[in-house]
């Protein structure tokens, strides 16, 4: 039997593999938390206009929320009123939004270089 195929080596590689997965999540999870933050203080230092174009839209987004919350969860919505929208503000939504914008667009780079490289090395 080869040495690749052992069952020894398999777990080891199993293990060895799911290391590297965890590694290169909180990774990709922190590179994506420093774009967006990188992000949001550019547009509120910089980006002044827009940045509050952007707060209202987020704004929009929250007020829709509100109400499916409402809608849907009639009986939570007092609950929901106390804790999360509560603490949530425009600012704070339109953070979430660009966070997931950004980290969208970092994932998609990631697999659009993977798919060429893969292409290249064939």
């Amino acid at each position: 039997m080869s040495a690749d195929r052992s069952l020894s080596f398999s777990f080891f590689g199993a293990i060895g593999s799911l290391l590297m997965a965890i590694v290169t999540s909180v990774l990709l999870v922190f590179i994506e938390l420093m774009a967006a933050l990188f992000t949001y203080f550019y547009l509120a230092i910089f980006e002044r206009e827009w940045f509050g174009t952007l707060i209202g839209y987020s704004r929009e987004v929250l007020n829709f929320a509100i109400g499916q919350i409402e809608l849907w969860f009639p009986a939570f919505t007092n609950a929901a009123n106390a804790t999360l929208i509560g603490e949530l503000a425009p600012k704070s939504m339109l953070l979430l939004l660009i966070g997931l914008v950004v980290g969208a667009i970092i994932r998609l780079l990631l697999w659009m270089l993977t798919r060429m490289v893969r292409a290249v090395t064939g």
